[in-house]
């Protein structure tokens, strides 16, 4: 029988691996001053690229916007001219 207990697997595999960074913390080879600088450096782009990525979205988002809008007119265009047609074709 296979013996199920995934749930616990997972929570011990997060278990080590919060044990392992804490112990890699501990035992670099750099100062903690070093490796905060390192991580607030590593956060400083991090913050950057997201905000690059955010104002690309916004950017993209808007033109895409205004494309929609602009085919959804012209749907409604046709749409109307095609009814007129009809509507004249069947009352001829």
């Amino acid at each position: 029988m296979a013996n199920d207990n995934g749930g616990n697997g997972v929570l011990y595999f997060l278990f080590g691996a919060a044990i392992g960074a804490g112990l890699g913390v501990l035992l670099a080879p750099q100062s903690g001053r070093e490796t905060r600088d390192q991580l607030a450096d590593w956060l400083k782009e991090r913050r950057e690229k997201g905000q690059e990525l955010l104002h690309k979205v916004k950017d993209e988002s808007h033109v895409k916007k205004e494309a929609f809008t602009a085919a959804a007119k012209a749907a409604k265009d046709a749409y109307r001219e095609t009814n007129a047609k009809h509507h004249d074709a069947v009352a001829a």
